[in-house]
């Protein structure tokens, strides 16, 4: 029997670093990957003009990427432990808000480059379900091209500057 595949929550510019280094095929193919659908929206729009943008594949994202709807309850909920989650962008809101808000403990949410986010699910409690692109990526068996901001030592050292009181 088959073990099931680690669930792992995305966030819009991780799917898009991933799709631009070319290992967003093996993470689908690897992990059970979920987002919202704020998430989902900002990853296919594409904004008018910009010419060097990253397009990601909607088939795509709709055969291997489960999207949830995300309410205002649970984005309140979630402010009320961490009054800056209003301050992020809504794609990075309501992915912290619904991770926050679920009852298991077995993911991991690969969350932006942004340490406003990073901060954020530190406050929520959800500091060790963190993870980085780099790792996923690692853990398929790719060795992509990432920014340093997608990396393990990156993440490493926000998290920790947060938890050691840093901010």
């Amino acid at each position: 029997m088959a073990k099931p595949k680690r669930i792992v929550y995305v966030d819009t510019n991780a799917i898009i670093e991933a799709e631009r280094s070319r290992c967003l095929k093996a993470i689908l193919n690897h992990y059970d990957v979920r987002t919202v659908e704020e998430v989902r929206r900002e990853t296919l729009h594409v904004p008018h003009g910009k010419k060097a943008y990253v397009k990601v594949d909607e088939a795509l994202l709709g055969a291997h990427v489960k999207v949830s709807e995300v309410n205002q309850a649970e984005v309140l909920s979630a402010a009320v432990t961490a009054p800056g989650l209003m301050t992020l962008d809504k794609g990075e809101r309501d992915l912290l808000a619904h991770v926050a808000g679920l009852k298991t403990s077995d993911v991991w949410v690969l969350t932006t480059a942004d340490r406003a986010a990073v901060r954020t699910a530190c406050a929520l409690g959800i500091s060790a379900k963190l993870v980085s692109l780099e790792k996923l990526a690692r853990d398929c068996g790719q060795k992509p091209s990432i920014r340093e901001w997608f990396t393990e030592q990156w993440l490493h050292q926000v998290r920790s500057e947060y938890l050691m009181g840093g901010w």
